[in-house]
Parts: structure tokens; sequence; C-alpha cells
């Protein structure tokens, strides 16, 4: 059995972990916390070189990067497909994956330490976050038009991609915009709807939101969060 090491507070962590629920792959889930520097568990670091999370430990060895274990369990498992058939839409759909990584995850990221300290951020950096994200929000309708999922007519790795990353912008833009970004993006606030009653979404989420306060307390003992 494979085995998933992370905790699931974090979305990079869920973002394998969604796509194993969706295809029905059995799996361990294997709560590990990470720290900086010379606080990383040394022995974490032979599964994931930078000692983050998550890493997949599978009967060849471990692989560490979300997207890259992405590639492993579609390739493994092919059934049922994450991906379109055709090669144009394939392409397409990791387009959109990786757009909402670094344009929207990445960029909100900025402001998570002060999300997660209750600080305020650093004017500058304010600034250059809201102007990147609003160039995302203004480009994103050319990519999707959300009408069904992200991309096409069936579930796909950028529908993961939209589910566990792009709730950090709301997240952010709440707390430091005085509004949501995303809410501009047209058909986008139906869209998660629809995806918040998929059971293993549910799952995610309800299994992110127990692990919260642990997370939380391992932040403040590294930290003082």
């Amino acid at each position: 059995m494979i085995r998933l090491h992370g905790f699931s507070a974090s979305n990079y962590y869920n973002v394998p972990k969604l796509a194993l629920l969706e295809k029905g792959i059995e799996f361990e889930e294997v709560l590990s916390f990470t720290g900086v520097g010379p606080k990383y568990k040394p022995e974490y670091l032979d599964k994931s070189p930078l000692g983050k999370v998550p890493a997949l430990e599978t009967p060849e060895g471990f692989i560490s990067e979300s997207r890259a274990i992405l590639e492993y369990i579609e390739r493994a498992y092919p059934e049922p497909s994450l991906l379109p058939a055709t090669p144009f839409d394939i392409a397409k759909v990791q387009e959109l994956s990786q757009f909402i990584e670094l344009y929207f995850e990445l960029v909100a990221r900025r402001l998570i330490p002060n999300l997660l300290g209750g600080t305020q951020p650093d004017p500058a950096v304010l600034k250059e976050v809201e102007k990147s994200l609003n160039k995302a929000v203004e480009a994103l309708p050319k990519l999707s038009t959300f009408e069904r999922y992200a991309y096409g007519d069936q579930f796909t790795v950028a529908d993961i991609a939209a589910i566990l990353n792009l709730p950090i912008v709301r997240n952010v833009g709440k707390a430091f915009l005085d509004r949501d970004p995303l809410s501009e993006v047209p058909g986008l606030d139906n869209y998660f709807r629809r995806m918040e009653e998929r059971p293993h979404v549910r799952k995610v989420r309800a299994d992110a939101a127990a692990n919260r306060p642990e997370f939380m307390a391992h932040l403040k003992a590294l930290y003082g969060i």
C-alpha cells in the first residue's frame, strides 16, 4: 500500500490526497509536520529533500512535490483518469492548473504568515499582491468558464488545483483586501458550490478542519506564532 506523508491542513498535501480519493486508490496517511532548517526531522529529509510536504511512499521509493506525485498517481493508476483524452486538452488542463498555482496560490501565499500570525502585511507587499491577483482574476476567464468543471466535461487535476488553491486567495482577500477577488470571476462561485458537494472534497475539508488546531499548535511551538 502506498503511504502519503504530510498533514491535512496543508493544501499541498491535499492535492495528491484528493486525487487518490477520487481514483479510489487505497492509501495510508502518515502525519508529518515539518519545520525549517535545523528544525527539520532528519529522517524526513530522506523522504523529501527540502523537508516539505507531501511525500509519497511507493514500493519503489519516495516522491516529493505535489505535481510529481500527481504524475505518478496518474500513470500508476490510470483509471479513472484525471486527464482528458487528447494531447491538446491535457495541455490545457495542465496550463490551467499551473496558472492557478503560479498566479493565484503562490501570490496569495506571501500573506499567509500574516494570516496565521494575525499581523498586518507590509503595505508595499500588500499592494504587489493585490496588483498581481487583480491581473490573474482578469485573465482567468480566458482559460475557463467554470460552466461544469474547471475544464471540459470531466473532473480533472485542474479541478483539484482550483478546489485546493483558490480558497487561499479568498481568505487573503477577505482578511486584507476587504473583498473576495474571486467573486469577480464569472461562474466561479457556482462552480465552487458544486465542487463542495463532492463527497471526497467534503472529506478533505473535514480532515483539514480537524487537523488545523494541531497544526497551529505545531507552529506555535516551533515559531511562537
